[in-house]
């Protein structure tokens, strides 16, 4: 049975807490909250716009973009198809070929292209490419890692670091953005933390880690001008807000602002991505 969320960020939350509390699979019955990808690929043909497409014929080209991959798509019949028609077959192909999840989530910009893209290969190879990418960018366990970004904010010099993936598909029920605003007072001539407050700062995020436990994630933070932002995402049916709120009290360095608000786009840290 899947119940999917068809790319609305809301019904993720909702689809994926349906998942957490299905029962475990049997003989009979597996669960899923989003398209799986099919076991058959080269069998199947969607109709769309009075048109045929077999997906087996379908050629892909991949181009990395970041912790993403861009896919350029062609097939014959799509070309005098209308764009919405052509991006429907798309997506509906995608899904099919590798699964919503992993389309949501490693995969970019997508266009159809009206002729064949140079180094094509069929759609059913896309999953081996898409798994070594995603190898390439994930813990041995495979788990998310975390990238450092710098560049420069409205107030200096800035650091980040992001989870990767950092996309709502890992952590769907997580759809409230908490964002802890930290002063420090010890800090280099570019605005960062010296050692001893970086040593305070990093416990200061485990012990907020500890308080939420499984009801949130740490998924980003922002580091500039004597100042750590931050981004917890929390289960907004839990206290996982109330939590952090009640955890920050005690910092020395002044006032900690905690900020939420619903968010089951992750929007607030899209621009980590």
């Amino acid at each position: 049975m899947v119940i999917s969320p068809e790319g609305n960020p809301e019904l993720r939350a909702v689809a994926r807490r349906w998942l957490r509390a299905a029962p475990p699979p049997s003989a009979e019955w597996e669960y899923a909250d989003a398209r799986q990808p099919s076991s058959n690929l080269d069998d199947l043909t969607l109709d769309v716009g009075g048109r045929t497409v077999a997906l087996g014929e379908i050629i892909v080209q991949t181009q990395p973009a970041g912790s993403r991959l861009g896919v350029v798509m062609h097939h014959d019949v799509l070309s005098p198809l209308a764009e919405q028609d052509r991006q429907q077959i798309a997506f509906l192909a995608l899904d099919n070929a590798v699964g919503e999840d992993v389309v949501e989530t490693w995969l970019g910009t997508i266009e159809v292209s009206t002729e064949p893209p140079d180094q094509g290969v069929p759609l059913g190879k896309l999953a081996d490419l898409v798994a070594a990418h995603r190898a390439a960018h994930l813990n041995e366990d495979g788990s998310p890692t975390w990238q450092l970004l710098q560049g420069d904010g409205p107030k200096g010099p800035l650091l980040a670091l992001a989870l990767v993936p950092l996309y709502p598909t890992i952590a769907a029920q997580h759809d409230n953005h908490v964002m802890v605003t930290v002063p420090y007072v010890d800090r280099t001539d570019h605005g960062f933390p010296s050692e001893p407050a970086l040593e305070a700062l990093r416990s200061f995020e485990d012990h907020l880690s500890n308080r939420l436990g499984g009801s949130g994630t740490l998924v980003a933070s922002e580091t500039s001008a004597g100042v750590r932002t931050l981004h917890y995402y929390v289960d907004s049916t839990s206290s996982g807000a109330e939590v952090v709120a009640g955890a920050v009290t005690g910092w020395p360095d002044g006032t900690v602002r905690v900020v939420t608000a619903h968010d089951p786009g992750w929007q607030a840290v899209r621009h980590l991505a």
